[in-house]
């Protein structure tokens, strides 16, 4: 039975990904992210997503007094604030049709698969406060339910920003459950080529597989 391809696009956000970005991480492909989600328009492949969102005081700014988890304290600037121009994605890499899954404990998801199964809906983007897509209560189940919904495994396609943050806790996560993963290299840019390597060989040894974006859209399909 052949899988479900499914892209996983990675804070595609301009706070990460254009010059003017908070958090600019340098070499961002994003004429490759605009690309691959005109391809999976086309292509009738769903999109997953994750979105950094966070209030003005998030315990990760360094202009915050709150301290995080651990008394965990990163000081970064503050970035990703929901609302505001730096949270929004990148012009493009929105597909016509999409929506947003809060980051809460509870909300039905059901009606969200259903629809990006007959592709109403073609992207589903997971709101989330820290690294993984999986800090998203929800996105575990979203995705059991897709695979159920299917009726057959997903092949899961994962692009974004940074290689060494959050594009690793998505591809490990995935792994770590099971699901088939594949990391498309040009489609990544990390934040230190040291934490990049790392983070590759952390990816492989997991058991995530490596392609291209480029080649998957010459190929016409995922």
């Amino acid at each position: 039975m052949s899988a479900l391809a499914v892209f996983v696009d990675v804070d595609i956000q301009r706070d990460f990904c254009e010059p003017s970005g908070a958090l600019f991480v340098k070499g961002s492909p994003n004429d490759l992210y605009r690309a691959l989600t005109a391809h999976a328009v086309a292509a009738r492949i769903p999109i997953l997503g994750s979105v950094d969102s966070h209030a003005w005081d998030a315990w990760e700014f360094a202009s915050s007094a709150t301290l995080g988890p651990g008394g965990a304290k990163p000081n970064f600037p503050d970035h990703c604030v929901k609302g505001q121009e730096g949270w929004l994605k990148v012009q493009g890499t929105l597909p016509p049709r999409f929506r947003f899954i809060p980051n809460v404990s509870e909300a039905p998801t059901a009606p969200i698969v259903g629809e990006l199964l007959r592709h109403e809906t073609q992207g589903v983007y997971f709101e989330k406060e820290v690294y993984s897509l999986f800090a998203n209560p929800l996105a575990e189940r979203f995705l059991k339910e897709l695979a159920a919904g299917a009726g057959r495994p997903l092949a899961l396609y994962v692009y974004g920003v940074a290689t060494d943050y959050c594009v690793k806790a998505a591809a490990l996560g995935l792994a770590e459950r099971g699901y088939e993963t594949t990391l498309l290299t040009d489609g990544i840019a990390g934040i230190t080529p040291d934490g990049t390597k790392a983070a590759l060989e952390e990816m492989a040894a997991a058991g995530v597989k490596m392609a291209t974006g480029a080649s998957l859209i010459a190929a016409g399909q995922a």
